[in-house]
């Protein structure tokens, strides 16, 4: 059996009749209303310790510590930091002008600046430039406008976000997703190149939300690594620079001489067609919520996606009192390396 925190007024009781019965007969009588008051206060002290005690139970384990207190066990699981965005910005101006490295540039009170030298050979000049701030608030997507902090001979103030956007900015990790981490490592114990432990180096790189392992995916003697970035503002799927990070962080985990890649699952969308009832805007939202929450939670690479969840999803989603499902009439296969991502409701009525 468990321990069981007494409440206050039990302490209250517990140490109002220890005082009475320290007391003679009468002297219990007439002290009683002074037992009373010198017992809430011992009982409130002592009600503040087992409440500190309880808490620091709750700290021993990773499951249930504060989230300012995860740190102490997230030894081998760092947390994901917040990474930059970064991307190619197309320059106007005349020929011969020079753009210095550090050159500032600026949209909607986010700054960036250019990582590189360049001389005009042109009317125009593509420069990468990196956000000053962390996080996913700087990608910024293909032609955006820009504007120079600072004025620049013979460089137009004006610029634009050239065709791959800013892209590869990523919030500092979550502590929910730190948690769900370091509880998986927990569970197991990483060999250096045995399995579970590619997926669990994947995660550690900001970015990535899901990650899958095939064993001998290219034959023998290869692990093939996918890949999802669900929280990208172009995803999910990764972007070349992220599976160009993952590969190269990998690299420095494994100790093992297996031929690595990493790639994207071939993404196949699901578009279901419903006729839900009542229809309209809240439960439409609802279904598309509860389905979005099934892909994410059950989908992997080559996985069956079962008519009975697509089902049951749709059914307890909020609001809905009936539907109809068109399609599909069957759970979903998909072939080796393919993964079911959202692609919208196909509404019908």
């Amino acid at each position: 059996m468990g321990f069981k925190r007494p409440s206050l007024p039990e302490l209250i009781g517990r140490v109002d009749n220890d005082l009475v019965s320290r007391l003679p007969g009468a002297e219990a009588s007439l002290a009683r209303r002074l037992t009373k008051l010198l017992a809430t206060g011992e009982a409130g002290v002592a009600h503040g310790l087992y409440g500190y005690l309880q808490w620091l139970e709750r700290q021993l384990f990773p499951e249930s510590c504060d989230d300012d207190l995860l740190h102490l066990h997230s030894v081998g699981v760092p947390r994901r930091e917040a990474t930059t965005a970064s991307g190619p910005v197309i320059f106007t101006g005349t020929v011969g002008a020079v753009l210095d490295a550090g050159t500032l540039v600026q949209i909607d009170g986010l700054e960036y600046r250019t990582v590189e030298d360049v001389t005009f050979a042109a009317n125009t000049a593509t420069v990468d430039v990196e956000a000053l701030d962390a996080g996913s608030a700087g990608r910024q997507s293909e032609g955006a406008r820009l504007t120079l902090v600072a004025p620049i001979v013979g460089v137009n103030a004006n610029a634009i976000v050239g065709g791959t956007g800013i892209t590869g900015g990523a919030d500092i990790e979550t502590f929910d997703s730190w948690r769900d981490r370091i509880m998986l490592r927990r569970a197991r114990i990483p060999r250096g190149g045995a399995e579970g432990d590619w997926v669990e180096w994947a995660l550690q790189v900001s970015g990535v939300t899901r990650a899958w392992e095939d064993p001998m995916g290219m034959g023998p003697g290869t692990i093939v690594i996918r890949i999802m970035a669900d929280d990208a503002v172009d995803g999910p799927l990764p972007s070349q620079q992220l599976l160009d990070d993952v590969f190269a962080y990998i690299g420095t985990r494994r100790n093992v001489t297996a031929h690595v890649y990493v790639i994207a699952p071939e993404p196949v969308p699901f578009i279901p067609q419903i006729r839900v009832t009542p229809d309209n805007s809240q439960v439409r939202s609802a279904v598309e919520q509860s389905l979005r929450d099934l892909i994410l939670r059950t989908s992997s690479p080559g996985a069956t996606l079962p008519i009975s969840q697509i089902r049951t999803a749709i059914g307890t989603a909020a609001g809905v009192t009936d539907y109809e499902l068109e399609t599909p009439v069957a759970s979903v296969p998909h072939a080796h390396g393919e993964l079911a991502i959202w692609g919208g409701v196909e509404w019908l009525v």
